[in-house]
């Protein structure tokens, strides 16, 4: 009968030792478990300071895209206004190429009258100012005429 008492202190020292060994294993498990809460609380708000950090980037790219749209259609407006100014400046060069090439045109005769005034204050004569310069009786009697009312004034 010893060994009714024997096998129950065995069991009884074998029960301890399966549950010191389960005790153990669970602080270890209660501590990892532990350190695994606390690495997932740091990794949760680690993830929301992302989370943040995206959202204002976002708001900042959509700003950009804001201004860059902004600028885009200013940039248009411009243009446009270049090109009107551009259209007018080309229109007036047209013009005053056109008024160069009249006036130039014009020259010869007021080159010729030019001349013939000179040459009524040097003192010539009708028939010399319309050899000269190759105008008719009447105009080269008009031109001394002109002269003498201006030496008379």
């Amino acid at each position: 009968m010893l060994t009714t008492p024997l096998i129950v202190l065995v069991a009884v020292l074998f029960f301890l030792l399966v549950l010191s060994v389960v005790v153990f294993y669970y602080k270890k498990i209660s501590h990892q478990l532990s350190l695994f809460q606390t690495e997932l609380s740091s990794n949760q708000l680690f993830i929301d300071e992302l989370q943040l950090r995206l959202s204002a980037e976002v708001d900042k790219q959509q700003k950009q895209s804001e201004e860059l749209k902004d600028l885009g259609l200013e940039n248009q407006q411009v243009t446009k206004q270049l090109e009107h100014r551009i259209k007018v400046i080309q229109q007036q060069q047209t013009q005053l190429e056109q008024l160069i090439s009249q006036i130039e045109q014009q020259q010869p005769e007021d080159k010729l009258y030019s001349r013939a005034s000179k040459l009524v204050e040097l003192g010539a004569d009708i028939e010399e100012i319309m050899r000269e310069c190759d105008i008719p009786k009447a105009e080269a009697e008009m031109l001394i005429s002109i002269h003498r009312n201006r030496i008379k004034s």
